[in-house]
């Protein structure tokens, strides 16, 4: 019984970790703006694994004002100036592409974490 038990605290904290890092990625997606952005330019990092990584820099108008922000969530190709793209924009949050399929993977885990490690702490010994 007691195994029970510290593999559903286990659980619950491991679930509750993993909502806790997601939940920064869901603030500009929840409280942020969708903007239609145009990639202006392309910086170029250098990289430990890579020779180079290439970050687009989003240009887009918001509250009349026009804004020029360099996205590291994701890399683009070299020659993706002009693309349009669709954001999700707060100024406190900053910006964000929207859902993708690893904050969506990580989500259902996170849940997953949680609810059974809240059926094994309420685990009765009955079957």
């Amino acid at each position: 019984m007691a195994v029970i038990r510290i593999f559903g605290i286990s659980l619950v904290l491991m679930g509750g970790f993993l909502a806790y890092g997601l939940l920064g990625s869901y603030r500009p997606i929840l409280f942020g703006t969708k903007r239609e952005a145009t990639i202006v330019a392309v910086k170029r990092f250098d990289n430990k694994r890579f020779t180079y990584v290439y970050y687009p820099v989003f240009q887009f108008a918001h509250q009349n004002k026009t804004i020029r922000i360099i996205d590291k969530s994701g890399d683009v190709k070299e020659d993706s100036v002009g693309l349009k793209a669709f954001i999700y924009y707060d100024e406190n949050y900053g910006i964000s592409r929207g859902f993708t399929s690893v904050i969506i993977i990580f989500s259902i885990i996170s849940i997953s974490c949680l609810f059974f490690g809240l059926v094994a702490l309420l685990y009765k010994g009955r079957i």
